[in-house]
């Protein structure tokens, strides 16, 4: 069901996600097809395993002269033939571009470079962009998806599974870095389609599958559910070593968690804020020099943080916070972190979050997003966003670092596995501090007003999700 004009109150939020089914079929030719919704606008996301046929012909009923294939040095070497041979036996014409691996690479320069490469191959309003990799693959050709004669068709092909079912298949945002702030150039610019082979997960070690699981794990916190029983049979019993179908259905309910809340809030800029839960304290660590971890890892991390405080302010029981951090636990994170001390530069960076800007702001505090428990969150006001004290951010950092320091980092052992460079910028990059807070970023005024009258007097909003779809 569509929100109505006014959510009367938190009861229609507990509703949806009570009831929310993803659409979904499967087809003759043993693909799935899901419905993703963002806003009013709806696309198809084919998912299969070893279905690089199917979804190739997929491709070709849009009307269209040749696709231009985004990649990066990886998926180039890794996933680009298979692709290539597919789109040949297939009939389908082809241009190609590379763009670098790293967030270095995810310029204006980078973007300027595919622009020049996709007219000169003689690029048209007829060609779809189809992006080949990763987050950055996916944003940066997305974005010159977004420009190229005011838009053209954007088929996005995630080869990463925390791409597969975080943006590439349920984000509309498009943007490159540039002056030292991350993903201040950018646009809206939904899909036409999305297009996954989780076949191509392959040659991800075990920090690339970690990324993926690390935004799974938050998601169980979150609504519980479906997404709490995935990860018990998964993550909690076979740890990264999942199977291609295994996979299939992880990508599923991560988009189906997606579809729920965009569909209500498609900006993300309210409701849809909740899937920042553990990012204040995981993005602050990511974005330390010299420290190392997948993003999907930091969030998990960045979730102790969180129970940490929410136990500490008595939002959050004994019992719960055990039972929260145990998800965490089965995921098992791994950072690097450098000898020297690390708190303030930490809580530096927490202090200059971009969640800053949509409550007001209460010297000595920082907002959060914080958890009561799994299924259930805390619930201040329309944004999710709690005053938390500085001296206890600062304990709840000390906490993260002392017990990530204790468990130790282990670099995985990459025989067999291709070697990935570690996806980190050549300087930490900044968030602008207006960058998600002024003029169509803030919710309707009417949702707003209905959405402050749905906070009750426990401050708690249960988004619990259905047991199974």
């Amino acid at each position: 069901a569509m929100a109505p004009v006014e959510m009367e109150n938190k009861d229609f939020l507990q509703k949806t996600a009570r009831e929310h089914k993803l659409e979904s079929k499967v087809m003759d030719n043993g693909l799935k097809e899901l419905t993703m919704h963002i806003g009013e606008h709806t696309y198809p996301v084919f998912l299969g395993y070893n279905k690089l046929p199917e979804l190739v012909a997929e491709l070709r009923k849009l009307d269209l002269d040749k696709v231009f294939l985004g990649y990066d040095e990886m998926t180039a070497k890794y996933c680009g033939p298979r692709l290539e041979a597919e789109l040949t036996k297939q009939g389908v014409l082809f241009e190609k571009c590379v763009m670098g691996l790293t967030e270095a690479a995810k310029t204006v320069a980078t973007l300027d470079m595919i622009l020049e490469q996709f007219l000169k191959g003689g690029g048209s309003r007829k060609t779809v962009m189809v992006p080949v990799g990763g987050g950055i693959v996916s944003n940066t050709f997305g974005l010159a998806a977004g420009l190229l004669f005011r838009g053209i068709r954007l088929v996005q092909v995630p080869t990463s599974f925390l791409n597969a079912h975080d943006a590439a298949s349920s984000s509309q945002k498009q943007a490159v870095n540039h002056a030292g702030y991350k993903n201040i150039v950018g646009l809206y610019h939904c899909p036409t389609m999305v297009l996954v082979d989780t076949s191509f997960y392959a040659s991800l070690g075990k920090s690339q599958m970690k990324a993926g699981l690390g935004e799974l794990t938050k998601n169980a916190a979150l609504f519980g559910g479906v997404h709490l029983e995935l990860i018990k049979k998964t993550v909690a019993v076979k740890g990264t070593h999942l199977s291609g179908e295994d996979l299939v259905e992880a990508t599923f309910t991560g988009i189906a968690a997606k579809d729920m809340l965009l569909r209500l809030d498609p900006r993300e800029k309210h409701i849809a804020l909740l899937f920042e839960y553990g990012h204040t304290i995981g993005h602050a660590l990511e974005l330390t020099e010299g420290t190392v971890t997948s993003h999907g890892e930091g969030v998990a991390i960045g979730m102790l943080g969180a129970s940490f405080i929410a136990n500490r302010l008595g939002i959050m029981s004994d019992a719960d916070k055990a039972a929260h951090d145990q998800l965490i636990e089965w995921l098992d994170p791994e950072i690097f972190l450098p000898e020297r001390e690390l708190t303030e530069e930490v809580l530096d960076k927490v202090l200059h979050d971009n969640k800053r800007g949509y409550i007001a702001e209460k010297e000595g505090h920082a907002p959060f997003i914080l958890n009561k428990r799994i299924g259930e969150m805390h619930y201040p006001n329309i944004y999710y966003l709690e005053y938390v004290p500085v001296p206890l951010v600062k304990e709840a950092i000390e906490y993260v670092l002392a017990r990530m320091r204790k468990r130790g980092y282990h670099p995985e052992a990459t025989e067999g596995v291709p070697k990935v460079a570690t996806r980190r910028a050549a300087k930490p990059l900044k968030r602008h501090p207006s960058s998600f807070v002024y003029g169509d970023d803030l919710p309707e005024p009417k949702v707003a007003k209905a959405l402050e009258q749905g906070v009750s007097s426990e401050h708690t909003i249960s988004m619990r999700a259905p047991d199974k779809f």
